[in-house]
């Protein structure tokens, strides 16, 4: 059972690379529009970023479920770390950063 939610981890990072793959799209076009810069080509470094931390989750899940001793780093925390929750950290924060700079506004708007 605990392989099966191993394989499902992932899952996770992929539902946020699309999130930031529809603002990137939407952005796009909210700044077509408006004549924004294109600041929405940050969200593709986000995603880099998430990439990142994605192929890391996926090479520690198959490390841990082979069992292979020659690899044993590549399952360490601070190897764990640097390759999935740092990448993790400043791709969601360049996200958030972006999706505040286009869709601020939708606070601020009031009624009449």
């Amino acid at each position: 059972m605990t392989a099966f939610f191993t394989l499902l981890s992932p899952m996770g990072t992929i539902a946020i690379i699309i999130i930031f793959f529809i603002l990137a799209r939407l952005s796009h076009k909210l700044g077509s529009v408006t004549r924004m810069p294109p600041h929405y080509r940050w969200f593709w470094v986000g995603i880099g970023f998430l990439g990142m931390a994605f192929i890391s989750q996926l090479l520690r899940i198959s490390v841990s479920l082979a069992g292979q001793a020659h690899y044993r780093w590549l399952t360490s925390p601070s190897f764990y770390l640097v390759t999935h929750h740092l990448p993790i950290a400043i791709g969601v924060t360049i996200g958030l950063a972006v999706t505040w700079r286009y869709w601020s506004w939708l606070l601020t708007e009031r009624d009449g």
